[in-house]
């Protein structure tokens, strides 16, 4: 025989696991929303272009010229939850030659081969990790400061 009477208790068994999985997945929610939510992106679009007149005699050329299109995307996330928040900061910079062929480099705007050719295109990727705690912010990677004595100068 079977027993169908309920044990004391009994009735949320079957309510159990979507609970506990609901519990899980909303801090980790809430966590990312802050993440999310306080994050900030920029995009900066650069044109440079440089043109040096050799004028000297003892010059072995007669100029330098090059022309480019930069981007500097910018992102920074927020911070988790919690005593001690963890953000990730990312800097993506992408440079796209529009002009200067072979014997006109030596600007130092575009890096060249072994040839002596600029590069058509270059570009890198930055990251920073960050941690919160209470009003102290620490940042460890690479990053960009903007401060009243320290400026970071990505001109070139």
């Amino acid at each position: 025989m079977h027993n169908n009477k309920k044990r004391p208790g009994q009735r949320y068994h079957h309510a159990a696991a979507p609970t506990l999985a609901l519990s899980l997945l909303l801090p980790g929610a809430a966590v990312q929303a802050e993440f999310l939510d306080d994050a900030k992106g920029t995009l900066t679009l650069r044109n440079f272009y440089i043109h040096r007149n050799f004028v000297d005699d003892s010059a072995t050329r007669s100029k330098a010229e090059e022309w480019t299109q930069s981007f500097i995307f910018d992102l920074q996330s927020g911070y988790t939850e919690g005593p001690v928040g963890f953000g990730i900061d990312m800097l993506g910079l992408w440079s796209v030659k529009l002009d200067g062929g072979r014997g006109t480099s030596g600007t130092q705007l575009l890096p060249v081969d072994k040839d002596g050719d600029p590069a058509d295109q270059f570009g890198r990727l930055a990251l920073a990790g960050k941690l919160r705690f209470s009003k102290t912010e620490v940042k460890a990677g690479e990053w960009s400061p903007v401060l009243p004595i320290l400026r970071s100068d990505d001109g070139r």
